[in-house]
């Protein structure tokens, strides 16, 4: 898969999907680097350090939406407050446990959320994410 996101940050505070969906991508894409923030303040600060270095940027960010410390929405907030140049290469994907309708149409609705997806990945949701990510 050619133009497929390489670096890949993964903003989770559950430790278990996190392992799941690292695997998942590892086996369904080609050689990801896989970067993980256990919340929204751990993304932001990861992407502060990097907003110079727009190489060291990540392509997609999976975010879910319910973490403590700062949540997804929050994330977003501070996301659109530090955009800078180089980060419109990144691509921001929900990816939730969240069944409610509210979340599904907030993300929907968001200028910076390309889509929402749910726990958890498969080959299905990596092969749509990619695509959407081209």
């Amino acid at each position: 898969m050619s133009n497929e996101p390489y670096h890949i940050l993964l903003v989770d505070d559950d430790d278990v999907t996190n392992f799941l969906s690292r695997e998942m991508l590892r086996i369904y894409m080609t050689a990801p680097k896989i970067d993980i923030a256990l919340n929204g303040q751990e993304a932001i600060a990861f992407l502060l350090a990097h907003a110079n270095e727009p190489d060291k940027l990540p392509d997609l960010i999976l975010l879910d939406i319910n973490m403590p410390i700062m949540d997804g929405w929050e994330f977003l907030s501070e996301f659109e407050k530090i955009r800078t140049s180089g980060f419109e290469k990144i691509n921001v994907i929900m990816f939730t446990s969240s069944v409610y309708y509210e979340d599904i149409d907030r993300a929907r609705g968001s200028a910076i959320v390309k889509n929402i997806y749910s726990k958890p990945l498969d080959e299905q949701k990596i092969r749509e994410i990619i695509a959407s990510c081209r």
